[in-house]
């Protein structure tokens, strides 16, 4: 269980570090195409705080404090499916799907490293 454990985070890690990074630099297309009403700001805080916590997946790990990776995945499990709201509403449900996955797969992590 723990290797499983281990490998979703690793794979959840870097899917979330790539579309944090992404989010980062390509918020304009972003922005335009999904919620035009929200600053930069906002597209900003929402990407360094995916990077964040994608890197708390595995880091608190290798160091010996594997408490915070049940917030970690918490957060992006919360974090993921927000985002099925604007998914819904300009994907359509094909779009739902790669936000529903990740999302359950870091709730299983979160409930793996919980105790």
């Amino acid at each position: 269980m723990n290797i499983l454990l281990w490998v979703l985070q690793i794979l959840l890690a870097l899917w979330n570090l790539i579309g944090g990074i992404y989010t980062f630099s390509n918020y304009d297309k972003i922005q335009s195409a999904w919620a035009a009403h929200l600053p930069p700001f906002f597209w900003m805080a929402i990407a360094v705080l995916q990077v964040f916590f994608a890197l708390g997946l595995v880091l608190p790990g290798l160091v010996g404090m594997p408490k915070l990776i049940c917030v970690s995945a918490t957060y992006l499990a919360v974090y993921a499916l927000s985002g099925l709201v604007l998914s819904a509403q300009y994907a359509g449900f094909p779009g739902m799907l790669w936000g529903v996955i990740p999302a359950l797969l870091a709730a299983f992590v979160a409930y793996g490293r919980m105790g």
